[in-house]
């Protein structure tokens, strides 16, 4: 306990108040985040409602260009997305103004990959003030990392899953019935599949940010490695909208390799 008995005694040994030397500091160097007398000044309320008005116009912009350029080049778009299909498959048109809907789907798309890192870049701008150094470091590894992740399953799902999917649910019926698609469902098809891949292309950074709220460790993902994996191909059966046994493999096997890959950074930050 505080013994205010000793207070007098240091200030006569110090000969200078904590709060002056503090403020003496902050004179000679009041922007230098290193000094270990660095005090962080709080913002206004006003001040952060204006940052916060600015950021969200900024971002709203974003997207609004981003929904332009991309229903401009929906239609090329379009176009990628059908040479994934096999050359059987005929596109057709069944109801007026298909192709439009059509086409606003890929513009969203297209607009959000668009303005995103706009977005994620005000966000943390915003946020990242108000946090320790240790979480300011957690918050954008997070934000960059699963970024790279969910990229890297929209393009194994573009080169793999969906290709392979369509060979499977095309070649079964070709026996019975002639192959036509909606362009529609055709690209809702598609655009979906592209999605859930990339977000379960998510599952490292997940097990890494939970590792820190001590519900997962590294020891505890190793002893339960068989129930994890039966898990994962629940969920792959589940969220993938083919649920051909081809494509829930490739998912499946996927998600495993970037569970046990998910183990070392855990391990590495001592978790």
């Amino acid at each position: 306990m505080d013994d205010p008995a000793n207070r007098p005694q240091y200030f006569e040994k110090s000969g200078t108040d904590p709060g002056t030397q503090i403020s003496a500091s902050l004179q000679a160097n009041p922007k230098d985040p290193a000094s270990p007398d660095f005090v962080t000044l709080a913002m206004p309320m006003v001040d952060h409602i204006t940052e916060l008005r600015n950021r969200i116009l900024i971002s709203v912009g974003t997207l609004a260009l981003g929904l332009t350029l991309g229903f401009t080049y929906a239609l090329p778009c379009i176009q990628v997305l059908q040479a994934m299909a096999p050359g059987s498959i005929q596109f057709v048109q069944l109801a007026p103004g298909e192709v439009l809907i059509a086409s606003l789907r890929v513009a969203f798309y297209i607009g959000l990959a668009f303005s995103l890192p706009v977005i994620l870049y005000h966000l943390l701008r915003f946020v990242l003030p108000g946090l320790l150094a240790r979480e300011k470091n957690m918050v954008t590894g997070s934000v960059i990392g699963g970024t790279l992740l969910f990229l890297a399953g929209v393009v194994f799902a573009y080169f793999f899953v969906v290709p392979s999917a369509l060979v499977f649910l095309v070649d079964y019926g070709q026996s019975v019935a002639r192959t036509q698609l909606s362009i529609e469902n055709y690209i809702g098809f598609c655009s979906g599949l592209l999605l859930v891949t990339g977000l379960m292309f998510e599952l490292p950074m997940v097990l890494f940010l939970l590792s820190f709220t001590g519900l997962v460790t590294s020891q505890k993902l190793i002893q339960e490695w068989r129930w994890a994996i039966v898990i994962i191909f629940i969920a792959a059966a589940v969220v993938t909208p083919t649920q051909d046994p081809f494509s829930l493999s490739l998912v499946g096997f996927a998600m495993t390799a970037l569970y046990a890959l998910s183990i070392i950074p855990i391990k590495l930050v001592g978790r």
